[in-house]
């Protein structure tokens, strides 16, 4: 506690312990009366800046956490499992409101852990800072746990069931597809832990459903985030066309401050920027021998960091960073020097994401691509995922992009065609259960979509991949691909999918299999980004 702001967060301390008191999150008991062969916990103080999505203070945050650590599964935890919510399912509900003018609600449960029960005995050690009132001289006390406290190994779980009772108890039904998705009509309702979506036809809905929240039995406590246009640290911009922009300028800024790219460094944005993330053809690969590492930032915390940046906003630079985090283990210079080169590119860009203009003649689409063998390179000849293709696709909703991966295919492939193939099977076990999720907010949504039964329409740059999909045959070069990647024949055939050919300079999953020219480059970010 040696921080500038350490009275702010002395004060946040005593606000999380007057609040878990007033709750009777726990109650003080003699160590005396902990059973024998029992032992008590350890309690830990966790602490955080809580900041708004454009990088000010929102406030000061002090949370008391359990050492879970220190739990015996079989004794005082079983369960500990609990979904977290698909970004896809999340971008194409905001994309259905926006098209649709629904009416949206974010919502963030105060406590939310501790406003579930725990089944177990726990008994925790009272933490530091926190006082016994009139304690008996020579006695030691506990915190028997009444409530789900954060940090158990269980608590996630419990909160988890806790909220979904709650919810089912209100007529929603989970998603079949995602479970974070709550369904009823007229609403639905998207969890994030202790974030809340709602979106319904009518405001009056919203509003009397988080009443019922806050008074109900189960009394959730709560708070009105307000609209969506900020939520899990993105930014949503309104353009006067009727497009709106994604964008996570403080989570850019961040970076470009731990990589010291940010124009109170030593670096110039002016003469050090680059428009494109790394160099046509550039493949990086183990560098065994190479350079070690200049740079005292921390490597992992850079791509972690540039992983959910490309996962929620910027999908243009996800082949880029897919190939920095390959190398996360041992980085070497040359991958210092690959980080560093993504930043020099968002220095142009920080204020820039993803622009949706939705067209509602076009349905659900997905542009798949595959790059053969396209890591294979001497200086790493030896090792087998040299030789793996790369798969990248992209999922489209009325035109705008719902859901993008670039990754290595699990297995190697001996030919251009099987590895498209790959490809598209890969990219079609996304698109079947989201086909399926279309239907289900069909239901909830007494709205029209202009797509008849949801049919997708797939686009791919192979002519023997597309033959391989859509005809009954085999070779004895197509038969070794074997059954798993045959499983969407069906949808082919009832016509719920269809494989269309693309030119390759149109294909914009190109952008997600390997770092292109600078001409070809910003061609596919216009088509994928907007911009």
């Amino acid at each position: 506690m040696k921080e500038h702001d350490v009275l702010d967060f002395i004060e946040a301390m005593k606000k999380e312990l007057k609040d878990h008191t007033e709750r009777e999150h726990w109650e003080v008991v003699p160590r005396s009366d902990m059973p024998s062969g029992q032992r008590a916990i350890k309690s830990i103080w966790s602490f955080k800046r809580k900041r708004l999505p454009d990088g000010s203070l929102l406030k000061h945050k002090a949370r008391l956490c359990a050492h879970g650590g220190m739990q015996t599964w079989g004794e005082n935890y079983w369960e500990t499992y609990s979904p977290v919510v698909n970004m896809l399912t999340v971008r194409l509900l905001l994309l259905i409101c926006k098209i649709h003018k629904l009416h949206s609600k974010s919502v963030d449960f105060v406590l939310a852990f501790p406003q579930a029960d725990l089944e177990e005995d726990i008994w925790m050690e009272i933490p530091l800072g926190c006082g016994i009132d009139d304690p008996d001289e020579g006695e030691e006390y506990l915190f028997k746990l009444k409530k789900n406290l954060y940090g158990l190994k269980q608590g996630s779980n419990n909160w988890y069931k806790h909220l979904k009772a709650g919810l089912e108890n209100r007529g929603l039904l989970a998603s079949d597809v995602d479970p974070c998705l709550y369904l009823k009509e007229g609403l639905a309702v998207l969890t994030y832990v202790d974030d809340c979506i709602l979106i319904s036809t009518s405001k009056k809905t919203i509003d009397d459903f988080v009443h019922s929240l806050q008074h109900g039995p189960e009394k959730f406590v709560l708070t009105d985030e307000g609209d969506i246009d900020k939520f899990l640290g993105m930014e949503i911009t309104h353009n006067k066309d009727g497009s709106f922009e994604i964008t996570q300028p403080h989570l850019i800024t961040r970076i470009l401050q731990l990589l010291k790219l940010d124009a109170n460094n030593e670096w110039k944005s002016s003469t050090n920027s680059k428009l494109t993330p790394s160099e046509k053809g550039a493949i990086l690969h183990r560098d065994s021998e190479g350079a070690p590492r200049k740079a005292d930032w921390k490597y992992r915390t850079a791509v972690g960091m540039l992983t959910y940046l490309q996962g929620n906003s910027r999908p243009e630079i996800a082949v880029h960073v897919h190939q920095c985090a390959r190398f996360s283990i041992d980085p070497k210079r040359s991958h210092e020097r690959a980080i560093i080169r993504i930043g020099r590119y968002l220095l142009t860009s920080r204020n820039r994401g993803i622009i949706y203009k939705p067209d509602l003649k076009k349905g659900l689409e997905c542009y798949v691509d595959a790059d053969f063998a396209g890591g294979w390179q001497h200086a790493d000849h030896l090792a087998a995922e040299s030789v793996m293709s790369r798969t990248g696709y992209v999922l489209m909703y009325a035109g705008c992009p719902i859901h993008w991966v670039s990754k290595l295919q699990t297995e190697i492939a001996l030919s251009t065609a099987e590895a498209e193939y790959i490809a598209l099977s890969q990219a079609l076990r996304e698109v079947i259960p989201l086909m399926t999720m279309m239907e289900e907010l069909k239901g909830a949504f007494p709205i029209e979509i202009s797509i008849p039964n949801f049919n997708c329409t797939v686009h791919e740059d192979n002519q023997s991949c597309i033959s391989m999909a859509t005809k009954q045959k085999f070779s004895p070069r197509t038969k070794h691909i074997a059954l798993k990647y045959h499983h969407f024949r069906s949808y082919v055939n009832s016509k719920k999918i269809e494989v269309h050919y693309i030119n390759t300079h149109d294909q914009i999953a190109d952008a997600l299999t390997k770092p292109l020219d600078a001409t070809t480059f910003f061609t596919l970010r216009k088509l994928l980004c907007g911009w």
